[in-house]
C-alpha cells in the first residue's frame, strides 16, 4: 500500500480537482515509492489521514514546469499542482524527475528526506537538476514498448512535416526527450545518412555501412573474439579476461607491431570493463563485446588516432541510445499501422503542424523526398507501411554494433583533435586541415574558452579563477574530450548532445559554450572558494541542471553570433 511506502518528500500544494467545475483545493502531497512500479504522488486532505484521498501513479509520466504551477502528465490524465513559489515548484519537479531517471537507470533513489529549503549553490548543499518546461522524462521500458503505429506517426511528424531548422532548434531545447527516433536524427546530423539523400535511399546506405563494418570486423578482430555459439542466435557467449591473448595467432612477424596491437587491445579491454560499470546494462557480456569490437576496429582503421582513454565513454552513450530505441522485431507486421492522421500517438514534443487534408502523400512520394521536407500532407496507408518497413531496417537490433560503429566513426571525425597529436581535424569553419601539435591546439582551445568566452560572459569569475594560476586544461580537458558525458546521467547527456550535434554538427563547437555555461551557472560556488584546493574540488564536482546548462549555453551562443556579426559589419 502507498501508505507504507517510504516518503521522498511531502508538503502542502494546491491540486486542481475535477467536478462540476474544476477548482483548486489544498492537499498534503507526498512523493512515495521504492521503484518505478510503485512510484506515486499521494495526496491527503489532512496531515493526520492514514489513507490518501487519491494517487497519481508516475510510471511513464512526464513533468512540465510553468512558474509556480507544474503538471504531471500520465497515461490517464494531466494533473496540475501549484506550489507557494516558483522555487518550491522547481524543487518538486527536480525531485520527481531525478527519481524517475534513477528508476529508469536502476539507480538508488534520492535520499528519503525533504530537500533543503535553500538551493543556493554556494551553501554546500546538494546540487539539483532543474527541469525546464521543454524537457520530459521517459523510462526505457516505455520507449521500447511503443507500438509501430506510434513510431510511424513520430517519423512522419519529424522527418516529413517539420523543417530542419525547427527540429534543430527544438532539439536544443529538449524536445527529443520523449523521442524514440533520436538516433536517426543523430545519423542525419553526423552524416551517416546524408541530408540530401531521399528517404528511399536510406536502406541501401545503411546496408552498405553494415556490410563495411562486417568486412572490417572480419579483418581486424581476431576470430577468438568473434566466437559465437550455434544456439546463441549470433550473440557472443563469453567475454575473455585478456582480449590481447587472442591477437598472437593473427599477427605477422613484426615484434614491434605485435606489442603495439597487444597493448592497444589490452588497454581497450581494461577500459571496457570499467565503462559505466554502475549500470547493469554495461556489465552484460554481449554489450562489453560490442564495445570491444567497435573500439578495436576503429583503432585498426584509424592507426594515427588508434585508441585513447575516454573513447569508450563516447561510444557507450551511442550504444545505450541504440539499445533503448531498438526495434526488436526485424519483420514488422505492417497491418498494425494505423491510418488515422488525427492520432496523437506521437510522443515527440515538436511543435504541432496543421495537416493539409487535401494534399495526399503516397509511398512513392515519400521515398522520393528528402528529410525535413515540411510537407503538411495526409499520408496514405501504403505511405505509412513504407515508413514502417524503413524503420524496421534502420532500427534492427541485430545491427546495433554496426550502427554504433557508424555513429562513433562520425563522432570521432570531429573529436580526433582531442585525442591524437597528428589527426586530421575539422576546424571551426568546417574545413579539413592537418593538425598541429596536439597539446598546443588543445591548450589554445582551453585558453580561448577561459580567456575569451568566459571573460566576455563573466569577467569577475574569469579573473577569480585566473588568480589561482590553474591552467584551464586542468578542468576543461575532461569536459571537452567526453562532451560532458561523465558529468550527467545518461538521459541528460543525450539532451546535451542533442544541442551539440544540432547546433554545431561539423565541429561540435557548441561544447565550448557549454563549458562556459558550466562555470557561469556555478559562479557563486566558485567565487566562494578562497584556496586552490577548494577551487579544484569545486571545479571537479560541477554538474547541476542539464536543462539550465543547455539553455544558458544557447543564449550565450546566440549572443556570441550576434557580436560576431556586429564586428563583421563594423569592419566593412
Amino acid at each position: 500500500m502507498a501508505a507504507n511506502l517510504p516518503r521522498l518528500r511531502a508538503g502542502r500544494l494546491l491540486l486542481e480537482v475535477q467536478g462540476m467545475q474544476r477548482k483548486w483545493e489544498s492537499y498534503i502531497v507526498a512523493l512515495v515509492g521504492t521503484d518505478i512500479t510503485n512510484l506515486t504522488l499521494c495526496y491527503y486532505k489532512d496531515a493526520a489521514d492514514k489513507l490518501p484521498t487519491g494517487m497519481i501513479h508516475l510510471h511513464s509520466a512526464s513533468v512540465d514546469l510553468m512558474e509556480e504551477v507544474f503538471c504531471v502528465i500520465t497515461l490517464e490524465q494531466t494533473w496540475y499542482l501549484c506550489a507557494d513559489t516558483p522555487h518550491d515548484a522547481e524543487e518538486w519537479v527536480d525531485l520527481i524527475c531525478t527519481t524517475l531517471e534513477a528508476a529508469a537507470m536502476d539507480a538508488p533513489f534520492p535520499s528519503h528526506a525533504d530537500p533543503p529549503a535553500s538551493s543556493n549553490i554556494g551553501d554546500g548543499g546538494s546540487r539539483r537538476r532543474r527541469l525546464s518546461s521543454h524537457i520530459t522524462t521517459s523510462t526505457v521500458q516505455e520507449i521500447q514498448s511503443r507500438d509501430m503505429s506510434t513510431r510511424v506517426d513520430e517519423f512522419l511528424e519529424m522527418y516529413v512535416r517539420s523543417d530542419e531548422a525547427d527540429i534543430r532548434s527544438q532539439a536544443a531545447r529538449g524536445a527529443l526527450s520523449w523521442s524514440c527516433l533520436r538516433n536517426i536524427t543523430w545519423r542525419l546530423w553526423l552524416g551517416c545518412l546524408p541530408m540530401d539523400a531521399p528517404l528511399g535511399e536510406w536502406v541501401d546506405i545503411t546496408t552498405r555501412h553494415r556490410r563495411r563494418y562486417d568486412q572490417l570486423r572480419a579483418k581486424h578482430v581476431p576470430r577468438g573474439l568473434c566466437g559465437h555459439d550455434e544456439d546463441s542466435k549470433g550473440l557472443p557467449v563469453v567475454i575473455y579476461d585478456e582480449a590481447s591473448s587472442f591477437l598472437t595467432n593473427d599477427l605477422d612477424d613484426h615484434p614491434t607491431e605485435k606489442r603495439s596491437e597487444d597493448e592497444v587491445a589490452h588497454m581497450i579491454w581494461k577500459d571496457v570493463r570499467r565503462t559505466r560499470c554502475t549500470m547493469q546494462f554495461f556489465q552484460n557480456d554481449r554489450i562489453q563485446r560490442t564495445l570491444l569490437h567497435v573500439l578495436l576496429v576503429y583503432a585498426a582503421e584509424h592507426p594515427t588516432i588508434s585508441y585513447n582513454q575516454g573513447m569508450g565513454e563516447l561510444l557507450a552513450v551511442l550504444v545505450y541510445l541504440l539499445h533503448v530505441e531498438r526495434w526488436s522485431s526485424p519483420s514488422p507486421d505492417v497491418a498494425e499501422v494505423s491510418n488515422d492522421d488525427e492520432s496523437e500517438d506521437s510522443y515527440v514534443h515538436v511543435d504541432m503542424v496543421d495537416v493539409d487534408t487535401t494534399n495526399v502523400l503516397d509511398a512513392t512520394g515519400l521515398l522520393q523526398m528528402r528529410p525535413f521536407a515540411a510537407i503538411k500532407a495526409t499520408c496514405t496507408t501504403n505511405c505509412k507501411h513504407a515508413v514502417a518497413t524503413l524503420l524496421a531496417t534502420l532500427m534492427d537490433d541485430r545491427f546495433l554494433e554496426h550502427d554504433a560503429f557508424a555513429l562513433f566513426e562520425q563522432v570521432m571525425e570531429r573529436m580526433a583533435p582531442m585525442f591524437c597529436p597528428h589527426a586530421t581535424s575539422c576546424d571551426r569553419r568546417g574545413e579539413f586541415s592537418p593538425r598541429r601539435d596536439d597539446s598546443s591546439l588543445l591548450q589554445a582551445q582551453c585558453d580561448h574558452i577561459h580567456n575569451v568566452l568566459l571573460r566576455r560572459v563573466d569577467p569577475v569569475l574569469a579573473a577569480h579563477v585566473h588568480s589561482f594560476h590553474i591552467p584551464p586544461e586542468v578542468y576543461l580537458l575532461r569536459w571537452l574530450r567526453l562532451l560532458l558525458a561523465r558529468e550527467f546521467p545518461m538521459y541528460q547527456v543525450w539532451v546535451i548532445w542533442d544541442s551539440i550535434f544540432g547546433l554545431s554538427p561539423t565541429d561540435f563547437a557548441f561544447v565550448d559554450m557549454l563549458c562556459v555555461a558550466m562555470l557561469h551557472d556555478s559562479r557563486m560556488l566558485l567565487l566562494a572558494q578562497d584556496d586552490t584546493t577548494g577551487l579544484l574540488h569545486a571545479l571537479k564536482e560541477l554538474g547541476g541542471s542539464h536543462s539550465k546548462l543547455v539553455e544558458s549555453a544557447r543564449k550565450m551562443h546566440t549572443q556570441h553570433q550576434l557580436d560576431a556579426l556586429y564586428e563583421h559589419f563594423q569592419q566593412r
